[in-house]
Parts: structure tokens; sequence; C-alpha cells
């Protein structure tokens, strides 16, 4: 199961948007601390800048997320320290510690220890803060000024939020569209055969169900069952070896497919004998899709060795049962066999006659 289930995930390029979030807020407040002559504080917050600006532009690429991320919590963690130490509580940079604690937990790091130290220290930093300047009067500013950079802080961090939560929103359908993809592979690892890239029996059965329930209620006009065995396989094996008669199964399946599936479907039945379905073609031009497969496998020849296959072909315009039909195809096969093998072998089927 997708660990989406398990954890929060963030898109991989989310940290790139919280560092250029973070560097908005370095700017702004380093702007407010010269206007208010706080020196010290803007030269911190100025060396924090040019750094975290440097690593948004030459550290862009999602395999350096964690070196944001890291690089992100801990110049936050301290740019918040001295500020709330130099001018008190009140002016929103509590929310951005609290906040900062948050984003720790979702981070891609991979060290345990780490991930829960570091948000661990941020909370106690945050404690001891309170009770040491919870009361502290306001030593540099105004009220006003203080009111500003809390709403401010307040609006950076709801913003923070809103791209985390559309970042977990897409992660999360990336990893549904995934997990559903996965399903798809191991339902087509179920129905295609693994040796000839053919549907195997039972998808073929489905098809074959579709096919006479619109035989069945007039959609189609017509239907062409089409059964084919290699023939001599068996002695092929035994001369030859089985890893040679998996290329000739090999071959044969890729002819079959490029000759018949741009009319209809092909599946490996069992063993060296393949069944076609081909749907709205008359008698005729059925019979000449599979005389041209058939041709094709005699001048295969894979490795100078000569193989061919034999055909039986039932055509049907009126409703008949599924296994009925295999049945009688499968009965014209065997004439051909029989009659010398290497050839077509067909039949309409009229339900007068039975």
């Amino acid at each position: 199961m997708n660990t989406a289930t398990k954890e929060l995930k963030l898109h991989p390029k989310i940290y790139q948007k919280l560092m250029l979030l973070y560097i908005i807020i370095l700017a702004v407040y380093g702007s407010m601390y010269v206007y208010s002559g706080l020196f010290f504080l803007f030269t911190n917050f100025a060396i924090c800048f040019f750094i975290s600006t440097a690593l948004y532009i030459d550290f862009n690429e999602p395999k350096f997320e964690k070196i944001i991320n890291f690089w992100i919590q801990i110049s936050a963690t301290y740019a918040m320290v001295i500020s709330i130490i130099t001018l008190g509580w009140g002016y929103g940079f509590e929310l951005f510690l609290l906040e900062l604690i948050g984003v720790c937990y979702v981070s891609p790091m991979k060290n345990l220890f780490i991930k829960f130290m570091l948000p661990s220290l941020q909370l106690i930093l945050f404690i001891v803060l309170y009770f040491t300047f919870g009361d502290q009067d306001i030593k540099y500013g105004s009220p006003t000024l203080q009111h500003i950079s809390f709403l401010f802080c307040f609006f950076m961090i709801a913003i923070k939020f809103i791209v985390l939560q559309d970042s977990h929103s897409n992660t999360y359908a990336m990893d549904i569209i995934a997990t559903q993809n996965e399903n798809i592979s191991y339902k087509n690892i179920a129905e295609i055969d693994y040796l000839t890239g053919l549907y195997n029996r039972a998808p073929m059965n489905e098809i074959i169900e579709q096919n006479f329930k619109m035989l069945s209620n007039k959609k189609i006009k017509s239907l062409a069952i089409i059964l084919c065995d290699i023939d001599n396989f068996k002695s092929i094996n035994d001369t030859y070896g089985h890893i040679f008669g998996d290329i000739v199964l090999s071959k044969v399946a890729e002819i079959l497919d490029n000759k018949i599936s741009k009319f209809g479907k092909i599946s490996r039945w069992g063993g060296e004998e393949f069944l076609a379905i081909i749907p709205a073609q008359n008698i005729k031009r059925s019979i000449q899709i599979a005389e041209s497969a058939r041709v094709a496998i005699h001048n295969a020849n894979p490795n100078k060795v000569p193989i061919s296959a034999t055909f039986g072909l039932l055509y049907i315009e009126d409703a008949i049962d599924i296994n009925q039909a295999i049945s009688l195809a499968d009965n014209l096969l065997y004439r051909g066999k029989n009659q010398g093998k290497n050839q077509v072998v067909s039949e309409k089927y009229e339900s007068n006659k039975r």
C-alpha cells in the first residue's frame, strides 16, 4: 500500500515553494528592521535571506529537498528566537515557531531521531520563550507595528498551510493514480500470456462472450471463430528442445498478431493452440485473413527450421452456443490435420442443418 495512506506526503517541489515564502518573510522583516533601526536583527535576517536565495537558485531539484527543509528549520528557528528575544512576545514570531514544528513533522527526513528531536527542541524553546518573554513590555516599535507584524505572520502562515494542503492533495491524487496503474499492470500480467504477449484463455472467454452477445442482439452481422494449431509441435520440441519451441511459439504468435489483431482479437488458447475471433467480416474476407496468417507462418522458417500451422474457421451469422461454436471450429481444425496439415479448413454454420 502506498505511503500516502500511512503518513502525510508532500509533492517533490513543495520545499521550493516553502523556501520562496521564507525568502519573502525574511525580506519583509528585514525591511521592517531597517525602518525601525534594528540593524542587529536586520544583519541576521539579511544573512539568512542571501543564503536562502542562493539555495533557492542553485538547489532547485527535488533531490535537494532535505537540504532545503533542514535549512528552513534551523535558520527560521534561529531568526524567530532572536526576534522574540529582542522584540518580545506578540509580534507573531511565536506563531511561526509553532508552524515550523508542523512543517518539520511532514518533512522527508528519514532520520527519525532528527525528525522528532528537532520539533521537540522547538517546542521546548517555545515554552521557555513564553515564560521568559510572554509578559515583556514592547521595547521597540509601537503597538501598531506589533499588530501589523502579527497580522502579516498570521497571513503568511495561512498561505503556507494552503500550499501544504494543496501539495498533499496533489500527492495523494498522484498516489491514487500510481495505485491504479499498478492494479492495471497486475491485471495485464494476469490477462496476458508471458511468452507470446497475447491474451490468455480467461480474458479471451470474456471477449468471446461479448461478441456472441452482440451477434445475438444483432449489433454485428457475423463472427468468425478461428482455431490455429502449430503442426508437429511435439516433434519440434523433441528434436530442437523446448527453448527453440518457445521461439516457434513466439514467432507464430507475432505473425498471428500482425495478421489478425487489426480485424479482431487473438489469444493463446493453450499449449501450441491459438484462438481468434473476427467480427463483422464476410466469409471470404475471414478466410483470406486466416490464409494470410497461414502463408506467413509457412514462410517464417525460424532458425531455418520449416514450420507450419493448420487452421479451423467457423463462420457464424446465427445465434449459437459458444462451446458448440468452439467445438465445431476444433473439428474443422482436426479435419485439416487429417487432410495433410498446413491448410485452412472453413465452414459456414447454418442452424437449419443442425
